[in-house]
């Protein structure tokens, strides 16, 4: 018998991953404007790396929450 609803993990993991992708969207445009900006406003000083790694950074921190999320959902870990 077909559900009307998906359950309960599916959209926890649905919503963790949509969350996942905005960043990582966000992400990339941001990183590829502080690399414009840098490059436009002040070519003498090269500071977007530091904008990069720190994105990066946070990125790492939300994909590993991501991980144990989907794997809390899928009965991986209790």
């Amino acid at each position: 018998m077909a559900r009307s609803k998906p359950g309960k993990a599916i959209v926890v993991r649905d919503r963790a991953r949509k969350g996942l992708a905005r960043h990582f969207y966000l992400m990339v445009l941001g990183i590829v404007a502080a690399f414009a900006a840098n490059r436009f406003t002040s070519p003498d000083r090269f500071w977007a790396h530091w904008v990069a790694i720190a994105w990066g950074v946070a990125f790492l921190v939300h994909l590993a929450l991501f991980s144990r999320t989907t794997l809390a959902t899928m009965g991986g870990r209790k």
